[in-house]
């Protein structure tokens, strides 16, 4: 090799050397600001700009906007002086999502980076709802681990799986029964089964809920009930009846609020919190006693149903969150959103125990199976992803069945135990697919309905909503 080469390798050499460090500064730039934690009130967010001497509002600048580049300086202080704040009297600080201080007593050392669990301070009602969950979640985990086994006991599975099949075969006799008009003049938002499917509830963004009675054998919807619950768009919608005749409504609003209604359609709580609009909304399942809510906050929030009260106001996501989903035990929840992350928390302790990354492009519907260990989610990517929890929330099986965005995802849970699940899509179109194998077994429809963006399925029913403003209702 000539002394030229020599030096002309040595020049490259230091070239890459160059773009490697680039970029890992690049990236650890944008894991800290992914990591850091600013406040959820706009109220706050001024506040905390006043404090650093930045400009509170810049022209043209919106809540979320303003948000986004606090967390930029949080991110670019925490990057200067190695993870936690100075507050300039030689101690270490830190900010909760409140803009509180937490404040390190111990010595400043410049060298050592410490790490500490973020962690804002929880009220007394929170810790009564994470007692009430556990104690409530507990024996029927304990039920439904003693029924798995006891069902894959000796030639257990075989069966279990001649099951899945023959429950997954009969899908192919899903018909057309009735299509209803469920809003005059906008599209409907999401529709959804209660009540083991005799009943339904749909949304639509002129701000119209309906209750509609369904009729399986008779392949019939008819329209019970008209609430007019919000002036601006409804942007998510759930049931829950506990069989005492006391059924309740939920929907979220595009101005950020949500409120609760009564069978008779009187408003029960209204939910207020959130900085930004709402996205879906989900009972829990101990008796519909609270309620989660999604939001372009950034945030998901748990309520009390009976009071309105506020609970839990979760942070966690990089971006809005679109969509909340129960466990069947009503232990976990699983949250996923705009930065096409989906995340998995343990009610009882508070804490985030999986993380399902995989989708590209936004995640905007998930669902949890009945067997408690696989999750699904839909996304703007137009796949849908199977994840297994048992294997540290590993993806098990991604469908590319759409040709356009997944607008929503449901498991079967009324009689077949969740013996398969479906989604729909804005391509005009549902598949079915089985539990099993995670394999697509059926097609419904053909794109005629235009963008769909919910299905829900109980038993041998199914409903799909869409941009027609028409409610599809299909049986066995």
């Amino acid at each position: 090799m000539t002394d030229a080469e020599d030096v002309e390798l040595r020049g490259a050499a230091e070239i890459a050397r160059k773009q490697r460090e680039e970029l890992v500064r690049e990236f650890e730039s944008r894991r800290r600001l992914r990591a850091t934690h600013a406040p959820t009130h706009d109220a706050d967010v001024r506040a905390m700009l006043r404090k650093y001497r930045e400009p509170i509002t810049l022209f043209g600048e919106r809540e979320s906007e303003r948000r986004d580049r606090l967390r930029a300086l949080l991110a670019s202080l925490d990057a200067r002086d190695g993870g936690e704040l100075d507050d300039g009297a030689g101690t270490r600080t830190a900010t909760d999502k409140y803009g509180a201080t937490i404040v390190d007593e111990g010595e400043y050392n410049a060298h050592a980076t410490q790490k500490e669990t973020f962690y804002t301070e929880g009220t007394e009602r929170l810790l009564e709802c994470r007692i009430d969950i556990a104690e409530w979640s507990l024996p029927r985990a304990a039920k439904r681990v003693a029924t798995q086994r006891e069902a894959r006991g000796k030639g257990g599975r075989k069966d279990e799986r001649a099951t899945i099949d023959a429950v997954v075969a009969s899908t192919s006799g899903f018909q057309a029964q009735c299509s209803e008009i469920g809003d005059a003049s906008r599209p409907i938002c999401e529709v959804k089964f209660y009540n083991g499917g005799r009943n339904a509830v749909s949304a639509s963004w002129s701000g119209e809920a309906r209750k509609w009675a369904c009729d399986v054998e008779g392949g019939k919807l008819t329209s019970e009930l008209v609430i007019r619950a919000s002036d601006h768009r409804i942007t998510g919608i759930d049931a829950f009846d506990a069989g005492d005749g006391r059924a309740r409504i939920v929907t979220g609003h595009a101005d950020g609020s949500a409120a609760i209604w009564n069978a008779d359609g009187s408003r029960a709580a209204e939910l207020k919190g959130h900085a930004s609009r709402c996205g879906r909304v989900a009972f829990h399942p101990h008796g519909g006693k609270y309620v989660a809510t999604a939001s372009f906050d950034a945030t998901w929030r748990l309520w009390s149903a009976e009071t309105g009260e506020e609970l839990l106001c979760q942070e966690g996501h990089a971006k809005e969150v679109y969509d909340v989903a129960f466990h069947p035990d009503g232990s976990l929840a699983a949250s996923v959103g705009l930065d096409a992350v989906g995340r998995v928390w343990d009610l009882r302790i508070g804490k985030s125990i999986a993380v399902l990354r995989g989708h590209v492009k936004q995640i905007l519907s998930v669902d949890f199976s009945p067997n408690g260990y696989h999750v699904v989610t839909g996304g703007d990517d137009r796949t849908v992803k199977s994840w297994d929890l048992r294997k540290s929330a590993e993806c098990a099986y991604t469908n590319a069945a759409h040709s356009a965005l997944v607008s929503c995802v449901r498991y079967e849970k009324t009689s077949s135990n969740g013996a398969f699940f479906t989604s729909s899509s804005y391509d005009g179109s549902v598949v079915v697919y089985s539990a099993r194998d995670f394999a697509p077994h059926k097609k419904i429809g053909d794109g005629a309905a235009g963008k769909l963006t919910a299905v829900d399925v109980a038993g041998d029913a199914l409903i799909l909503s869409g941009f027609d403003r028409t409610l599809k209702y299909y049986t066995k």
